[in-house]
This record gives structure tokens, sequence and C-alpha cells, in this order.
């Protein structure tokens, strides 16, 4: 990977050039070695809002006075590079465009699902920043009511997330950026974002639950629809917690509904 980004840094007014998985959050950077740790945790914040508020787009620039920050979204990653003013654009959009499925090799071949050792490590892994996170729970959260559209009335399902919501934002007010629609679809509000934190990642963990709870007897199969989105991402969600968190969750819903009292014999 780093023979590539050396490639991309070697165009003319390219300062620095970085890679991150979306799969698990791994990043690949060289930046100048002015660029300090917290500044590359400053650039991948401002990443990460970007992708938040503009998802779905394939190319976008970031003009600021003295650098331009380019970012390519791809399936599996995003690229991003940080360019003077008076780079040839042209020039650095041709090299990129012939990088990206060498790029998307290398990703490729670091999916644990395709090494039996398990996936490779960067020097940036474990560092706690995700991508991917918050997008994996509300997609999660999306089936289910696209899985239960069927089954019981929208405006139930808006009403039960919402309250599940509301409950949780409580004790989390990054939650109040996700907005619920009337047909219970999950979103984030427009120019918002959720930070990836665990503190985040634990509420969506109690606000799914709050929901579940609420539904009585269609927990089963939200479950089901939910689980189903969870699998597919169980790596990506277990380094954040997100399972034990749910177990917590559940405990504390089952501690909230009163016990049967034992009958006299």
């Amino acid at each position: 990977m780093r023979t590539i980004l050396r490639e991309i840094r070697a165009v003319a007014g390219v300062t620095g050039v970085a890679v991150l998985v979306k799969r698990d959050g791994r990043t690949e950077h060289l930046f100048p070695a002015a660029f300090t740790e917290r500044h590359t945790g400053e650039l991948l914040k401002m990443v990460t809002a970007a992708y938040q508020r503009l998802r779905g787009f394939s190319r976008l620039n970031l003009r600021f006075d003295r650098v331009t920050v380019h970012l390519l979204n791809q399936p599996e990653f995003l690229l991003f590079a940080t360019a003077l003013p008076d780079v040839d654009e042209s020039l650095f959009e041709t090299v990129v465009s012939s990088k990206l499925s060498a790029i998307a090799r290398v990703v490729s071949a670091s999916d644990p699902a395709t090494r039996p050792g398990g996936a490779a490590r960067s020097a940036s892994a474990g560092a706690g920043f995700n991508l991917m996170v918050i997008d994996v729970l509300m997609d999660g959260c999306n089936s289910v009511t696209r899985r239960l559209a069927g089954t019981t009335g929208l405006n139930r399902l808006a009403t039960s997330w919402r309250a599940a919501r509301d409950e949780v934002q409580a004790r989390n007010p990054a939650l109040a950026a996700v907005e619920v629609d009337a047909a219970g679809h999950l979103s984030l509000r427009k120019g918002q974002t959720v930070p990836p934190t665990a503190s985040t990642v634990e509420s969506f963990a109690f606000m799914i639950e709050r929901f579940m709870d609420g539904i009585g007897t269609l927990r089963p199969e939200a479950e089901d629809a939910f689980y189903s989105v969870a699998e597919r991402h169980h790596d990506l969600l277990e380094k954040h917690g997100f399972f034990h968190y749910a177990k917590t969750a559940s405990g504390y819903a089952q501690s909230r509904v009163p016990q049967a009292k034992p009958t006299a014999r």
C-alpha cells in the first residue's frame, strides 16, 4: 500500500495522501514529517464529517487558503490527499484513477474473511477512529423498519424509534442528530454528524434495545433483521464493543420488566 501512496504523493504539489478502509477503520497514510498525530486526527475527523454529511458522493474537493483536500469515495475505502493550490489537478486525477484498482486489491487482500490468519494491521490500526460504524448501525436499524413495514403500520415504527431515540438522547445528546421520518426511516439531520465514539455506539445499543423492548411480539423478526446486518460487519462492531453494549442493554431492559411473584401452593 505504501508504494502506491508514494506514487500518488510523487505528483508535484501533493503534500500528503491516505487511505481509510471503511470495513474496519484502518488507515495507511503518508504525510509530511511536520504533520503530527494530532494533525492526522483532526484531518480524519474532518473527513468523517464530510462523509456523513455528503454520503453518496464520489469525489469532493474541500478548498482552503493554502491547501485543498481531495476526497475520493470508493466502495471499500476512502482516499484523501492534501495538495497545494497550484497542483496539476488533471495529472493528479489521472495518477489517482490509475491506482484505484491496485488499492482495492490491497484492501480486499487484508479482509479477515479472506485471510485465515486474520487481518493485517497498519500502523494506525486500533486507533479507535472508524468511518463506518455509525453507517452500519443506522443500516441495521433501517433494515428492521423495512422488514416490519409489511407487518405493522409505519406510524407505529416511527413512533417506536422516536421514543427509543428520545429516551437515550437524554443520556447522550449526540443522538439528537438522528432523525426519524414518518415511515420510520433513520437518517442524520442535514448538516449534522454523530461522532463514532464508544459512547455513541453504546447509546445506539440502548436505543435499539429500547425499540425492541417496545414492539412486543414483533421482536424476533426485528432482531433477525438487525443482526443479519450486524453479522456481516461482526469484526467492526466487535471492535467498537457493540455486542457487549447490546448485552448490557438487554439486561437493563429485562431488569425493568416486573418479575412474576411466586404463587402460594
